[in-house]
């Protein structure tokens, strides 16, 4: 009798630890990414529309506004709140008169954060990233001998406990080409 007292006390026990631990954080992952740019037709803005690519002018121009389409998906059945998206810009660059395979990744001139106040339990929310700087980078360029032929963006969830990072982060790029 003495020995199974403290047996069944112990049971008692890692019971009531187990209750009283909290949940498991909510796993939110970025699921994909979408680019997509807005014309300016006159001196009206056209809704936003998929592109694979940036057509810029010769003179490197960028005409129209950029964005990114963020998918996050809440595998928990729990809601994830205060969800903080960080992302880097960077251009992929080519000096004048060089084969394409001499192109390299400048270091990153743009990072910027996005707050997503919750991602509702086993469901995706769409966060928009609006912010690049490209044109004024493209302007940065004109003269130096250099052009941009691609634009990398490095998004990154704020870590949380238990996450796996191959889920929270995200690399995607979009080709820059010249208008004729």
């Amino acid at each position: 009798m003495k020995k199974i007292l403290p047996a069944v006390g112990f049971a008692c026990l890692l019971a009531l630890a187990a209750l009283a631990a909290p949940p498991a954080a909510a796993q939110t992952e970025i699921l994909k990414t979408n680019w997509e740019l807005s014309k300016l037709q006159g001196k009206k803005r056209l809704p936003f529309v998929p592109v694979t690519e940036l057509r810029v002018d010769p003179s490197d121009k960028l005409t129209g506004r950029l964005r990114t389409l963020v998918t996050l998906r809440n595998n928990s059945a729990r809601n994830a709140e205060g969800l903080v998206l960080r992302y880097s810009l960077r251009l992929k660059l080519l000096k004048k008169d060089d084969p394409q395979e001499k192109a390299f990744w400048s270091v990153p001139y743009y990072v910027e954060e996005v707050r997503v106040t919750s991602v509702k339990a086993k469901s995706e929310r769409v966060a928009r990233i609006i912010n690049f700087e490209v044109a004024g980078q493209l302007r940065k360029l004109r003269g130096s001998g250099f052009s941009a032929t691609a634009l990398k963006m490095e998004i990154m969830l704020c870590p949380r406990q238990g996450d796996d990072p191959a889920t929270t982060m995200k690399e995607t790029e979009i080709v820059i080409l010249k208008r004729p």
